[in-house]
């Protein structure tokens, strides 16, 4: 079990590790459309001849950023299971991040996979966590299958052996030399590829479907009509379980069901209160996960932070003062998939505290009420030159725009600088949760005796890799 835990928890790091890689992709097209269009105010670029094209291209860059979790089950799934994961894996988490409670028709299926705002929505029904759930489980149920075949197969080859045996008492011409052992070896790429990888699938997807997406569906349905009630009637207290909510999913059914009833109470009587504790405990988790690793490195506890941890960590952070918040959160979402026991409770605590103080404080941001959109969104022509405002952001259900932008506007004394500093103690607190529990869980594992140090360093993996090239070219 030592050895499986082990192998498990190297896969999940290098699949960690190389969606940290993909997010960067993304934060390249978002940083380099930032700088074309605002600081050199290039709005056609890439060959964009009218408003039209310039989503496409932005999707291009950007998109990776939005799937990444894609990109980790695929690896986590291999680096487990090997080339029979796959395609499995590849498959359930294209279903599950664009189909899932969708029956696009056939002009909109290009749409679902490469516009990711439009189907986003569907990417979120079973939470960040739900990949990596379905990562595990399929590769598991691939290899203890596969080591079931390999078992097998002695008695098999045995069993042919007899068959044999009997055969050529009837046909002579049967070869001497048949053996059942060689004969079932050769069923192994048959087996191996086109027997255990279905029968995975099928397990596998049952378990999310039923064990993870409906479930959650229901849960998140049930918290977000006692959301609503307690909303009406005690602020404060909302506010603490909406930073709850968003700090266990962040971008899964429990987030939404919030994000569902902040939003309604903004459309329904212009009440920007909810809204804004929800911005506000949105950024706290890409906070959180910076302070965690800080604090480890400072009290010197909770075992040292894998390089990887310290470059997902301070990625969001740096991200922030280029005031791209969608990347300050979307980076918490890797490291927190290498010890969920661990980071998840602390983005839950983190975002709780900040959700509680800013509720306390009242802070409301005007820039929900004025109806304007913040610096460098007006006159970027994302949805075809339309302006929109954030009553169409929220009917529409887009979630990064709607909540993280709004946290770069608003009048500096009421609302900008006051979330500014609660968004970090909020942050601070939850990686302090963090500290406390990765030290917890490197005294429960030094109990069993078991030791883990991947050094999922992708940059030493890249400069291997081009001295490698280079080495094979000059021969």
């Amino acid at each position: 079990m030592k050895t499986l835990y082990r192998d498990c928890k190297q896969g999940i790091y290098e699949g960690t590790s190389v969606s940290f890689m993909v997010i960067l992709f993304g934060a390249l097209g978002a940083g380099l459309f930032f700088f074309l269009q605002n600081i050199f105010g290039l709005n056609h670029v890439l060959g964009a001849t009218e408003a039209l094209n310039e989503p496409r291209l932005w999707f291009i860059l950007f998109w990776a950023t939005d799937f990444f979790f894609i990109i980790m089950a695929l690896v986590t799934a291999y680096k487990i299971a090997g080339p029979s994961a796959i395609a499995p894996s590849l498959a359930l988490t294209v279903y599950f991040a664009h189909f899932t409670g969708a029956n696009p028709a056939a002009e909109g299926v290009y749409l679902y996979y490469f516009g990711s705002p439009l189907g986003y929505a569907h990417a979120t029904q079973i939470g960040y966590m739900g990949y990596l759930i379905l990562a595990v489980f399929l590769a598991l149920a691939i290899r203890l299958m596969s080591a079931g075949w390999q078992s097998m197969k002695g008695a098999l080859g045995r069993g042919l052996d007899k068959l044999f045996a009997s055969l050529r008492k009837k046909i002579k011409k049967l070869p001497e030399n048949m053996s059942g052992a060689e004969t079932a070896d050769g069923l192994d790429l048959f087996v191996c590829m086109l027997v255990i990888p279905p029968i995975a699938a099928a397990l596998t997807f049952l378990l999310v479907r039923y064990g993870i997406a409906l479930p959650f569906t229901s849960l998140a349905a049930s918290l977000g009509s006692a959301l609503a009630g307690l909303a009406s009637s005690h602020v404060i207290l909302a506010a603490v379980v909406i930073g709850l909510m968003v700090g266990f999913d962040i971008i899964g059914p429990v987030s939404l069901a919030a994000y569902g009833v902040c939003t309604a109470a903004y459309l329904d009587s212009g009440n920007a209160q909810l809204v804004t504790i929800y911005g506000a405990v949105f950024v706290t988790v890409g906070w959180a996960a910076f302070f965690g690793v800080l604090w480890c490195k400072i009290f010197k506890r909770g075992g040292t932070p894998d390089t990887e941890d310290f470059n997902m960590a301070t990625s969001g952070p740096i991200n922030a003062f280029f005031e791209n918040i969608k990347l300050t959160t979307i980076f918490s979402m890797p490291i927190a998939a290498r010890s969920p026991f661990v980071f998840i409770p602390g983005y839950m605590v983190g975002a709780g505290v900040t959700g509680f103080l800013t509720a306390l404080f009242k802070i409301v941001n005007g820039a929900y009420l004025d109806g304007s959109l913040p610096k460098y969104t007006s006159g970027f022509h994302a949805f075809g030159g339309v302006d929109q405002t954030y009553q169409m952001l929220f009917e529409r259900g887009e979630l990064y725009m709607g909540f993280s932008l709004p946290l770069r506007s608003g009048d500096w004394l009421t609302c900008r600088i006051p979330l500014f500093f609660i968004i970090l103690f909020g942050g601070a607190v939850g990686g302090f949760v963090i500290l406390l529990l990765r030290d917890l869980q490197c005294k429960w594992l030094a109990k069993r005796g078991i030791e883990y140090d991947f050094g999922t360093d992708i940059t030493l993996t890249l400069r291997a890799k081009v001295k490698e090239y280079r080495e094979k070219l000059a021969k």
